[in-house]
Order: C-alpha cells, then sequence, then structure tokens
C-alpha cells in the first residue's frame, strides 16, 4: 500500500494536509517530527508540516533533513521550508513584515514538473512570520510573492536524488486555489 507520511512540527494544518493527501485515495500517516520511522518500500514521499515556531528560536524544532532528502521525495511546507533552507546553510529571519492571508506567488523559472499545469501567478495562502532571506547552495528558486523573494524551491544539487520541494504557502487550504492540484503533483511519480 502507497504510503505518504506527514512530520508535524505542530501545525494547526496537519490534519488538513492529511486530509487532501488521503482525498487523492493515498494512506496518509501523521507522526511527530521526531518520532522518524524506518521507511520501507511503501513510504512514497515525505511532508513536512508548518509550525508556530521559528526556525531562529533556540528550542526550534529541529530534525536532520539527510535522514529524508534524497532517499523519498520531500515537501516542505512553511515551517519546513523555512527549516530545510537554515539546515542546508540558507538564510532565514524574522519577516519585517508578517505574511498572513491571500497572496499571489509568480513563478520565477520557465517550467518546473511541480508547477505544471499551474497558472504563471496563483493565489496561495501565507501564514508565517519568518522568511528566507537566502536558499542554501544546490537549491533554486521557483516562485515568489510580492513580499517575499523566496515562496517556493526545490533542491538542484546531484546529491538529492529525490525530488525535495520547499513552499512558504499552505496548499492544503481552499484558499490556495491550485494548491491541490500541487500536492497532486508532488504524489505524483512525474517529479
Amino acid at each position: 500500500m502507497e504510503k505518504i507520511i506527514i512530520l508535524d512540527f505542530g501545525s494547526q494544518y496537519t490534519q488538513l494536509i492529511a486530509r487532501r493527501v488521503r482525498e487523492m485515495n493515498v494512506f496518509c500517516e501523521i507522526l511527530p517530527y521526531n518520532k522518524l520511522p524506518e521507511l520501507g518500500n511503501d513510504v512514497k514521499g515525505i511532508i513536512l508540516s508548518g509550525s508556530p515556531f521559528s526556525v531562529k528560536q533556540e528550542d526550534a524544532l529541529r530534525l536532520d533533513l539527510d535522514q529524508v532528502a534524497g532517499k523519498l521525495p520531500v515537501l516542505a511546507i512553511c515551517y519546513g521550508a523555512q527549516l530545510a533552507a537554515d539546515f542546508y546553510g540558507g538564510e532565514v529571519a524574522r519577516s519585517e513584515k508578517r505574511e498572513y492571508g491571500k497572496a499571489y506567488i509568480s513563478q520565477t523559472i520557465g517550467s518546473d514538473p511541480f508547477f505544471k499545469g499551474i497558472e504563471q501567478r496563483s493565489q496561495v495562502w501565507m501564514s508565517h512570520g519568518d522568511t528566507i532571506l537566502r536558499l542554501p547552495e544546490g537549491f533554486e528558486i521557483l516562485a515568489a510573492s510580492e513580499s517575499i523573494p523566496v515562496a517556493a524551491f526545490k533542491a538542484s544539487d546531484a546529491r538529492f536524488q529525490k525530488p525535495f520541494y520547499g513552499i512558504q504557502f499552505h496548499p492544503e487550504v481552499y484558499h490556495s486555489l491550485e494548491g491541490f492540484h500541487m500536492l497532486k503533483k508532488f504524489r505524483s511519480r512525474n517529479l
């Protein structure tokens, strides 16, 4: 049976992410971020949830991403994306202006499989107080919003044998008009 694991960092939206995945007829399991199980052949992807925490806090919730990155497709949402940027050597800082609510992202790269079939300018739902100022080496920006330079990114380094995507917005909520389609793209083996 195909399975996607959500590693939960305390997001208010984690249950909704799981619901959306299950709506694709995929078994989905929510686990605490620090309880990563042995990854069998049935696990087809990992989703890192958002969190009320900041990756810059001393007591921030941490995960050694090398345990999953490159081994399975990873979709890092909000805090998960900031954690990935910080973990691999990028720069994350407190936003001067908290971005909460509807926003529009614009793709910055020609055609990436994750955004195939997505409008060039797409409405999404943002909810974050930190922002990614600089991506780590080996990652590239896929989309930006009017307020933030990095709204979506992917790993482009050869050490990542499987897709690794980070998004600052929440694809699981209704206000991200094409978010469900993005989740389907992540689930798809065509990434």
